[in-house]
């Protein structure tokens, strides 16, 4: 009866958002409102996923006797529990069904984790439980006796936060029949966050720490008591990884005692041996978990968020792990029966979902462009992971609500294409490892008839990729620095460790390198940053049958004749602007679109003598899609000539704004 009730509460709840969430995929009002992009392709399936950050919730949400998923996502535009149906039955006979496309349920908080206690689904936030989840979101809540913050990081680090992920969950730990508390900790105080390198890029601040802690319930089921906290103990020392534990109590090897999984910032999981007994743990120390192949059990990106499930129903433990660009995927236990050692996972396999909104990643960065040359709008788009992704319009030009092909990863040389920091790329430290917030322009760089593509990335160093292919079907074989003719020794940014190779433009990160004929001549120029955060213009010429790219001039300047700064931080503050070059108002100057709540506008309003004077206009729209970035770029869809907006947000989703002088036609 209970879940008879709990199922007819969710799919009204379902049916009741369904109305408003599709306010957002197709607006009712104006022209003027921003709205997703969708594929409209029946049939097509892509990787399930919501925006940035995925925290499943495992379960049976519709009580129909099949597992569906629930994805917490705290994000912003995109901020929401997500409910994905699984239509196709028992899981024991379709572990991998394709799930229906994710409904809204409402609002979400950080670090939402649930918990298996007694076949109920009990789920957690930092000091609360919650007890009517799926009405209006996460719903009731009823406050811990035990504080969120009781944590006190012992760390020197001044800059960045102190503490992040912060996991709890329910579980026996000590057999006695009464449910335990378990909290992850994320210590980000040993580490700091920012600008940390010595000159031969060693990392010189503390470890980010991952601890895991036990409340013992000394009351009972229904009136807990938890006693003074302790860190859980593996090889005589405190458990530690490397962030965001994840932690997860489970009999992984069918001994009959409770060994612990976790997860970390990074892509990994590690396995804690229970060499105890169920009564009285004992932990050894860590081992990295290895898939069947015999090679490290890693995700795709990082920021994982692993949950421990009997997914397939065969009698052991799955792995459900979310990824942080907002996919989830699936480990599966194949540990033979009697096996000892650590258990063995498949490789992550990820859920699929019926197709309904476009999405690459997270931190999306589209370009619109015509990429095989067939008349219509494409898009190629980077995103947080390192990835460029191709987006096929299938309509042809002129239609205004193209269908769109499943995003393909360019490959390079016949590998697919990836930019990582690696552990000392990033301004900000080894915890980023994984990402490459790979920002682009699409263009004819060197002047062959061909598009080519010119990038920049967590690394800051602009690189080109020359297209050794045709129109129709561009083909890349390696990645090939931008240079630039200096005149005396390159500019080199304040902070970091990272030096100029050779005549390499190495400029500030994540921030888009603009191809386009400023001063229309025939020859891409390029428009981005300088090493201090200025707008500058390097000038493109030809030489001796070459193609040179002079040093940068600051030549984009206010009505005071002051050169324009985009930024003025340092360090992890410094690049992340996301720009494209367009003639929004249609006066035949090129204005510049920059990232804001959406974008704003940079309107030109006198060039000449090599200089073009810029003024703000405000932000195209107003509602706010911004999270920590939006990439804006134009396209014309409708092949009116007039360029409307699209901006990637942090979600991952492309976002559609027609522009005003458009609506006159």
């Amino acid at each position: 009866m209970q879940a008879e009730k709990w199922r007819k509460r969710l799919f009204y709840h379902v049916s009741a958002v369904c109305f408003v969430a599709c306010g957002v995929l197709c607006p009712a009002g104006g022209q003027d409102e921003l709205r997703q992009l969708v594929y409209h392709h029946p049939g097509l399936e892509v990787d399930l996923g919501v925006g940035l950050w995925a925290w499943p919730i495992p379960m049976d949400a519709d009580a129909d006797g099949d597992l569906d998923l629930v994805v917490s996502c705290p994000d912003k535009p995109s901020n929401g529990l997500w409910f994905f149906e699984n239509a196709e039955g028992r899981t024991s006979e379709h572990r991998f069904p394709v799930f229906r496309p994710g409904r809204f349920l409402g609002r979400t908080v950080h670090y939402v984790m649930p918990s298996y206690v007694g076949g109920q689904v009990r789920i957690l936030s930092p000091g609360y439980e919650y007890v009517s989840i799926f009405e209006g979101g996460l719903g009731q809540r009823k406050k811990l006796s035990v504080d969120a913050s009781f944590h006190k990081p012992q760390g020197r680090q001044p800059k960045g936060p102190k503490v992040r992920h912060n996991q709890w969950r329910y579980c026996d730990y000590d057999a006695d029949g009464r449910t335990d508390l378990i909290v992850a900790i994320e210590d980000w105080s040993f580490y700091g966050w920012d600008d940390a390198w010595d000159q031969s890029g060693k990392w010189v601040n503390g470890p980010l720490h991952g601890w895991v802690y036990v409340f013992l319930n000394r009351g009972s089921e229904t009136a807990a008591a938890y006693e003074q906290p302790f860190r859980v103990q593996a090889g005589g020392r405190d458990l530690d990884v490397f962030g965001c534990p994840s932690p997860n109590f489970e009999d992984f090897d069918g001994d009959g005692d409770l060994d612990l999984i976790c997860g970390e910032f990074l892509d990994g999981l590690t396995w804690f041996e229970n060499v105890g007994s169920r009564a009285e743990p004992e932990y050894s120390a860590g081992v990295r978990l290895r898939a069947e192949s015999g090679q490290p059990l890693v995700m795709d990106l990082q920021m994982i968020v692993p949950v421990a499930i009997d997914w397939d129903l065969d009698g052991d433990v799955d792995l459900v792990v979310g990824d942080e660009d907002g996919r989830v995927g699936l480990l599966e236990n194949v540990t033979v029966t009697g096996q000892r050692g650590a258990p063995v996972f498949r490789a992550p396999v990820y859920f699929r979902q019926q197709a309904e909104a476009l999405k690459c990643g997270a931190l999306a960065t589209p370009v619109g462009v015509d990429w095989d040359g067939d008349g219509d709008t494409d898009l190629v788009s980077g995103n947080t992971a390192g990835y460029v992704e191709v987006f096929h319009n299938l309509s042809g030009a002129g239609v205004a609500e193209p269908r769109w092909s499943a995003g393909e990863r360019l490959r390079v040389g016949g590998d697919v294409f990836r930019v990582q920091a690696g552990l000392n790329g990033s301004i900000q430290g080894p915890a980023e490892a994984k990402w490459g917030y790979t920002t682009l322009s699409v263009a004819d760089w060197d002047a062959d008839g061909l598009p080519d593509i010119i990038y920049n990335s967590i690394l800051g160093r602009v690189s080109w990729l020359k297209n050794e292919g045709t129109r129709a079907e561009p083909r890349f074989r390696e990645s090939r620095p931008v240079d630039v003719e200096w005149v005396g020794a390159q500019p080199e940014l304040a902070w970091g460790w990272l030096r100029p190779e050779g005549a390499g433009l190495l400029t500030q990160w994540r921030t888009t390198p603009v191809a386009v004929d400023l001063n229309r001549d025939g020859l891409m120029d390029l428009v981005m940053l300088d090493h201090e955060g200025y707008l500058a213009f390097f000038e493109r010429v030809r030489r001796d049958d070459r193609l040179i790219l002079r040093a940068p001039r600051r030549a984009f300047v206010d009505q005071q004749g002051q050169p324009i700064r985009l930024t003025s931080g340092v360090a992890g503050k410094s690049g992340r602007r996301k720009l494209c070059a367009t003639d929004w108002d249609g006066d035949g100057l090129t204005d510049f679109l920059l990232n804001s709540a959406n974008a704003d506008l940079l309107r030109c309003v006198e060039s000449g003598s090599g200089v073009w004077v810029m003024v703000p206009a405000g932000t195209l729209a107003k509602r706010n899609i911004e999270g920590h970035d939006v990439s804006p770029t134009t396209v014309d869809f409708d092949g009116d000539g007039v360029p409307d907006f699209l901006g990637g947000a942090e979600d991952g989703r492309f976002y559609f704004l027609r522009n005003s002088r458009s609506q006159r036609h």
